[in-house]
């Protein structure tokens, strides 16, 4: 489950925001959508009975710290190239988990809702003007 909401946190942030790791860490607000995703997971995970320690978002988040500044993730290449992106497992499955659990996951929906366009490899850019 540890790696599963890093790799939550990081597939989201990367993907949704589409930068590398240091921006993410650096600027204040995307650290906390970095966090707000991990902590959602976090909370799937215990809902479902895995034990996770209280400062385990602390400590991914430090890990994340540690890691190079110009890593992304998977999702994000898969975004990048057009292929079919691991969506549905990731940030789509914390939020289908946590509505069937009751559990509040409001930035894992949003992020799954703003990449499900590209979820299965859609990458057509469509003009403003619809052409």
């Amino acid at each position: 489950m540890g790696k599963f909401v890093f790799l939550v946190g990081l597939s989201a942030t990367t993907s949704a925001i589409r930068q590398t790791t240091r921006p993410i860490r650096e600027n204040p607000a995307a650290r906390a959508l970095l966090l707000d995703i991990m902590n959602e997971a976090v909370a799937v995970g215990r809902a479902k009975g895995v034990p996770l320690a209280l400062d385990f978002t602390a400590d991914r988040l430090a890990f994340c710290d540690t890691l190079p500044v110009s890593m992304t993730s998977s999702m994000y290449h898969d975004l990048d190239r057009g292929k079919q992106m691991e969506l549905p497992w990731l940030s789509g499955g914390v939020a289908a988990f946590g509505e069937e659990l009751g559990i509040p996951t409001p930035m894992n929906r949003a992020v799954a809702r703003i990449l499900s366009i590209y979820a299965s490899g859609n990458t057509g850019a469509v003009s403003a003007s619809g052409s």
